[in-house]
């Protein structure tokens, strides 16, 4: 009775199956295959769109149209060749009233949604389970690199490569990939059934597509969750010709797409990168080295959806905390493969994408606060307290080089003073990055992005959570390292500046408590996004917040004790979550 009133469609990798504002005139239940959720966007860096959600085999789309009976409220797209069985209003009327349980399964489905929408921000779900490796040069790029991701990703599953030859050997109905076909073939409904099979049978499919536009690389390009880019960094960094036809195109393949570049040895310092990501569209690219192991199993990670992000947020000299912590996070094993934040977070984490061992990052950290002292160029306050110049010698100091050529990915966040905006820092020279993140307003100067001016980061997001949430990663590490002091005084009224001065220096006279003009200044910064810090922290698979509100937010002369604060208090917290995380 069902299976009659279902209409079964394909829906070709990278077609919509409807768009935003369309009429709501059926819903469809996805058999075969990967969808994804789009909404209209006018917020800047979306493209216009926003991805809020993929949809996998056994769910329903389109039934709040169709119920509603108005337009459609988000578009949906095919990430691969799906196969869906469409239902339209008048036969799910008739449906309901032979099956009333179906309406009460529906109502369920859409208040779960409902419900996780209010929960708050979240990301969208982006598993990846199929991969296709597309070498820029020829296969001897991945000749070496196929077998050893296979064997680093078996411990998760079992994990399947597909080429051409082996679709074949495995008896797949693959009459598209005959001689003289097209590059751009119609796939079968079996070539589609016997794919979701395979992804049935095994955690991963690794697809190694050919180096060129052909059928075989279509295919592959359209069931891949996640599009890899490999290539030799000594190479042409040029966008191929074949490039545009498979990936350029306006029908092209939907997934998210990756470049990871092989490095011989063991650089320390990499360079030339901004020249491959320029003419490429891409949401993220990885350095991997042939000396340094922990680039291999970072990607590893990020393929299969295990990466670790450390978000760090602002707290001016708190934030030295934050080396303490990643110390903590070192010596428990738990290796960074993403690195974000706001302010001072953004310097530290700078550090931590620069890939310093952490013991010299200390010893750095301790030199450039205690001898550079950042808190201390007075000057006429027409426009900041602070001239500036000691950070920024520290900055042209420590943090050199461009933001894509660092062994780690990294980000950081600043505010733009005319436009109220967020922005956010992945690409471009790294000292102005971090320069804008932690001009303090009123206590440095305001730095200049792109010919506008560029305040702290921490104004408008100082923990950067759902940012993080944005990358490959599947857990995110959060330090907050601002106070929650409660200031109780015992004045009624704020006493005079004489008042205090002779508190501080007569023997005799009242000493009252009031917070310093630069800690008053600061503390005011972390005002208006406090509720914002806790509602983010929540999000965050571990939330470490140091007990660093004894210390003043310009004492840089604790710097030691700031440090071991993080340290200790990371090292309780590491230790509890792995232990319930063992549990689970």
């Amino acid at each position: 009775m069902i299976l009659a009133a279902l209409e079964p469609r394909i829906c070709r990798g990278g077609d919509w199956l409807f768009r935003q504002g369309d009429a709501g005139d059926a819903m469809y239940l996805l058999a075969r295959g990967r969808l994804q959720a789009w909404l209209d966007s006018a917020e800047p860096g979306d493209g216009g769109q926003r991805l809020i959600a993929e949809i996998g085999p056994g769910e329903i789309v389109g039934e709040i149209g169709m119920l509603a009976g108005g337009q459609r409220s988000a578009g949906i797209r095919a990430v691969r060749d799906s196969l869906l069985l469409r239902m339209d209003g008048s036969a799910f009327d008739q449906l309901g009233r032979q099956r009333p349980e179906l309406i009460r399964h529906i109502a369920g489905g859409i208040a779960a949604r409902l419900r996780d929408r209010t929960a708050g921000p979240a990301p969208a779900g982006r598993e990846v389970r199929t991969i296709a490796l597309v070498p820029l040069d020829g296969p001897a790029v991945v000749e070496s690199l196929v077998p050893r991701l296979l064997d680093a990703l078996a411990p998760e599953g079992p994990a399947l490569l597909l080429t051409a030859e082996r679709m074949r050997e495995l008896g797949a109905p693959v009459r598209e990939l005959a001689p003289g076909a097209g590059p751009r073939p119609e796939i079968s409904p079996e070539l589609v059934d016997w794919l979701a099979t395979q992804e049935d049978r095994h955690r991963f499919i690794v697809y190694v597509a050919d180096a060129g536009e052909t059928a075989w690389s279509d295919l592959a390009l359209r069931h891949a969750d996640l599009i890899v880019l490999v290539a030799n960094a000594a190479g042409n960094p040029g966008q191929r010709p074949w490039e545009r036809a498979m990936l350029g195109a306006a029908d092209g393949p939907v997934a998210r797409r990756a470049l990871v570049l092989l490095h011989g040895g063991a650089p320390e310092t990499l360079s030339g990168t901004a020249a491959w990501l320029e003419p490429r569209h891409l949401d993220f690219h990885l350095h991997v080295r042939d000396g340094v192991p922990g680039d291999f199993h970072r990607l590893t990670r990020v393929l299969a959806g295990k990466a670790l992000g450390l978000v760090l947020g602002g707290g001016a000299a708190r934030g030295i905390a934050h080396l303490g912590v990643y110390q903590a996070l070192t010596e428990a094993k738990l290796a960074v493969d993403w690195v974000g934040g706001a302010s001072i977070g953004a310097v530290m984490a700078a550090s931590i994408a620069q890939g310093t061992p952490v013991e010299a990052m200390v010893a750095t950290g301790r030199r450039a606060f205690l001898e550079g002292r950042p808190f201390s160029d007075v000057t006429i306050p027409l426009l900041s307290l602070l001239r500036g110049r000691r950070m920024e010698k520290l900055i042209r100091e420590y943090l050199t080089g461009d933001i894509e050529d660092l062994p780690l990915p990294f980000f950081c966040v600043s505010s733009n003073l005319g436009q109220g905006t967020l922005q956010v820092h992945d690409r471009g020279p790294l000292g102005l990055a971090v320069r804008a993140s932690a001009a303090l307003p009123g206590v440095y100067t305001p730095a200049v992005v792109n010919g506008q001016l560029t305040i702290d980061g921490g104004i408008l997001d100082n923990l950067p959570v759902d940012l993080m949430r944005r990358r490959p990663v599947g857990r995110v590490v959060a330090v907050d390292v601002t106070s929650r002091n409660r200031y109780e005084v015992d004045y009624d009224a704020v006493p005079s500046p004489w008042a205090v001065l002779a508190g501080r220096y007569l023997p005799f006279a009242r000493r009252y408590r009031v917070p310093g003009f630069m800690s008053l200044l600061l503390k005011a910064t972390e005002i208006g996004t406090m509720a914002d810090v806790r509602a983010a922290g929540q999000r965050a698979d571990l939330l470490i917040r140091p007990p660093v509100s004894r210390f003043s937010l310009t004492d840089v002369r604790a710097f030691d004790e700031i440090v071991r604060a993080g340290y200790e208090h990371g090292q309780r917290a590491i230790a509890e979550w792995q232990a319930a995380t063992a549990r689970d």
